[in-house]
Formats: structure tokens, C-alpha cells, sequence
């Protein structure tokens, strides 16, 4: 089997990703469902904007729902 020329690049990043925020979990003293709720508020931001770049391309300051 052939893997993608990033599969492995990905990979490492996610796992030193990982290792990194359970060192800050750690750091912070936060619960899991604590680290939860900053990673999930993170990934709002990330989308939103993510979402108003698709439906906006000229335009990324209009919000995600506007016409």
C-alpha cells in the first residue's frame, strides 16, 4: 500500500500537536471536559471563518450567514 506523500508529515504533527496540549492541560490544571470546551471554541473560531471565506471570498469581514 502507497501512502500520500503527507500522511506521514501529518502524522508527527498531529502527535506532537497532542503532546502539547496535554502538556497545557497539564500546565492549566484543566479538566478533560474543561480542555474540551477550549479545544471546541477554538475549532468554532477556525470554522467560522473557514465558512465565511467559502460563502465570501471577496469579502472574509461578512459574517457567515449574511446574504
Amino acid at each position: 500500500m502507497r501512502l500520500r506523500p503527507r500522511t506521514m508529515t501529518v502524522q508527527r504533527a498531529s502527535n506532537k500537536i497532542r503532546a502539547e496540549l496535554d502538556r497545557l492541560q497539564q500546565e492549566h490544571d484543566l479538566t478533560d471536559v474543561e480542555m474540551l470546551r477550549v479545544l471546541l471554541e477554538h475549532q468554532r473560531e477556525l470554522t467560522t471563518g473557514l465558512l465565511r471565506a467559502e460563502r465570501h471570498p471577496d469579502d472574509p469581514d461578512r459574517k457567515a450567514d449574511e446574504e
